[in-house]
């Protein structure tokens, strides 16, 4: 009896299941048929239900103008349809249960909530937004060089755009990089062994590694990164520098803009912006102030840092300052020199045939 029921209920849903696909059949052939019968009409019909009939015997202008609003639609309706379609296909990807290779369902910590899907859809949303906003792994940076290799104690970061070289362009030559003077010198004096030199740049790896390839053909840069190690904030693309895998202690970090280094204020060494301008030596007096800082063997670079950062121009502030101190320890040689007896005073008690204590 049960069986007979139930053989009859799928079969009055089989025949209202064909129903309505004949129903659907037929609505389908006879729109095709209209459409094919009357393409005109359907074409003018369409275009009047969604505004978007141009009147040919308007003025050139105003002809014109109607025909960009009537593209600016046509546009709207084309983005609106492929938004609608990726939302439902990112709603179907994400909230539906993974399955394996054998094609059953693997579960998840969603598992058994009648909110499983919309939690997926959420978590898929959150996934997308870390690809976007966060740099594009956890460690930026390899392990340290292990022993017998030598790992130099501080690592230099740098920022290439406008410290390094300067983007211009020009209608001769089209978007090229200038390079910085004294930048050959400045790498052979941070390069290896001295600092562990590292390129961290807002620029992309397309634009950028070429760039640095030809201003280092020496190689004393050991590491580059790019735009998608950096992480995206209000607009700006900083640098995150707790993602290097190194002691922060022993992290310089050189850059001019603010905005690029608002997660780890207490490592950067910021200078001037540079413009392009070819007599700048900035980068000279910026080499000494990091060979200062290697050859003094501090263990925490931070407080050097900060206290160069105060000024306008680190760079110059020290070379002044290295300038004061020598010319105070040459006034301090000059001194002692002319306190001091000369051999002649200190002998001359023995040229009268008598000694005298001096």
């Amino acid at each position: 009896m049960t069986s007979q029921i139930l053989r009859s209920s799928i079969a009055s849903c089989s025949g209202l299941l064909l129903r309505q696909q004949s129903a659907g059949v037929g609505f389908l052939v006879r729109a095709v048929s209209s459409a094919s019968t009357h393409p005109a009409a359907t074409r003018k019909g369409l275009l009047d239900r969604l505004d978007l009939r141009v009147d040919p015997n308007l003025p050139e202008a105003e002809l014109r103008r109607a025909k960009q609003v009537r593209n600016t639609k046509i546009g709207g309706f084309v983005i609106f349809g492929y938004t609608i379609v990726g939302l439902t296909w990112f709603c179907f990807h994400y909230g539906r249960e993974q399955r394996n290779e054998e094609g059953n369902p693997i579960r998840d910590e969603f598992s058994g909530s009648l909110l499983a899907p919309f939690r997926r859809i959420l978590k898929g949303f959150d996934e997308w937004r870390d690809y976007v906003v966060e740099p594009s792994r956890e460690i930026l940076l390899p392990d340290p060089l292990p022993a017998p290799y030598l790992q130099p104690k501080y690592t230099l970061v740098l920022e290439m755009k406008n410290v390094m070289v300067n983007p211009e362009w020009t209608y001769k030559d089209g978007h090229r990089f200038k390079k910085r003077p004294a930048l050959d010198y400045f790498l052979d004096v941070v390069g290896y062994p001295n600092f562990e030199v590292v390129i961290y740049t807002c620029e992309g790896s397309m634009t950028a590694d070429p760039v640095i390839n030809s201003v280092d053909p020496k190689q004393r840069i050991m590491y580059k990164l790019y735009r998608d190690c950096t992480k995206y904030m209000d607009g700006h693309h900083v640098k995150d520098l707790s993602k290097l895998n190194r002691d922060l202690s022993k992290v310089i970090y050189i850059d001019f803009d603010p905005k690029s280094f608002q997660l780890n204020t207490e490592n950067v060494l910021r200078i001037p912006k540079w413009e392009g301008n070819m007599d700048d030596t900035a980068l000279v007096d910026l080499a000494e102030l990091l060979k200062t800082i290697h050859l003094s063997d501090v263990d925490d670079v931070r407080p050097t840092l900060q206290y160069y950062s105060q000024f306008d121009d680190p760079a110059k502030e020290f070379r002044n300052r290295a300038v004061h101190v020598a010319e105070q320890e040459q006034k301090r040689k000059e001194m002692n020199e002319s306190s001091s007896p000369s051999p002649v005073s200190k002998y001359s008690g023995w040229l009268g045939g008598r000694r005298h204590r001096v």
